[in-house]
């Protein structure tokens, strides 16, 4: 099996952001990026099958500028067969269709044998979700969303995701795209040492789109988001604890009296 793994990042919640920029790829580069538990899942997943199949082949393509080299090189840590930076910066983030279409276009480069894609549910789109089904669409594959664990059973793929409290099951075959969600089965597992510092020397490769010749959505405008409107005014109490009580009191005896 020939296994590619798509991911993007995100920014380090344990890190201020930077200031609000309106156009996102800056933001990005002041960022602080760490893998998102979807992008660790997805990665976790391949090395499982990776590990229950000889001879499978594991490319890694970690999206954005040079911003995101310290991400491709935390994922080359864990020995895959090829490792590759691709930068997006001439695709349109709010074009989910344009970006699939020219990221599906590159899977040859990263792998002309590739029969699995594996992406993080939220991969590349700022969290809509559209992205992950646009490629299996732009390549002709078929696609499975939300999946928790994949396994390999003869010549098909079984995979698993919950729904409510069921536990749904699926086999299928490969070409396939499979979004993927974090669970308590694909926590990623921690690299060796030795290989963390193999990746820390390594050249990084780049692949980069071809840019867009139209766009399938255009873009009119990047505004700042209105102050949401609040109804009523609000404060804070003080003085002693038996004072705030007894306002509190106050306050609530009113609403009561409305309702």
């Amino acid at each position: 099996m020939n296994i590619v793994v798509l991911l993007a990042g995100i920014a380090d919640p344990k890190w201020p952001l930077p200031p609000v920029a309106l156009d996102p790829a800056a933001m990005r580069k002041n960022s602080h990026l760490i893998l998102s538990p979807f992008d660790e899942a997805a990665l976790e997943i391949a090395l499982q099958i990776r590990e229950t199949l000889p001879g499978t082949s594991l490319t890694i393509g970690v999206t954005g500028g040079a911003e995101s080299d310290a991400l491709l090189r935390k994922a080359a840590a864990y020995r895959p067969n090829r490792a590759v930076r691709i930068e997006t910066h001439a695709l349109h983030p709010w074009d989910a269709r344009e970006q699939a279409e020219h990221l599906s276009a590159l899977l040859p480069e990263l792998d002309e044998a590739a029969d699995l894609l594996l992406v993080g549910r939220e991969f590349g789109d700022y969290d809509a979700g559209a992205l992950p089904p646009g490629l299996a669409a732009a390549l002709g594959w078929g696609f499975f969303g939300l999946t928790q664990y994949v396994r390999r059973d003869g010549d098909k793929l079984l995979l698993l995701r919950e729904q409510a409290s069921l536990e749904e099951t699926h086999m299928l075959s490969a070409p396939l795209v499979a979004s993927v969600t974090n669970d308590r089965r694909n926590r990623l597992r921690h690299p060796l040492m030795k290989n963390v510092m193999e990746a820390k020397r390594m050249n990084i490769d780049v692949l980069r789109p071809t840019a867009p010749q139209s766009q399938h959505l255009s873009l009119d405008d990047i505004v700042p988001a209105p102050p949401p409107l609040r109804a009523g005014t609000g404060r804070i109490l003080s003085g002693a604890l038996d004072a705030q009580i007894a306002d509190l009191a106050d306050f609530l005896a009113a609403w009561r009296t409305e309702l």
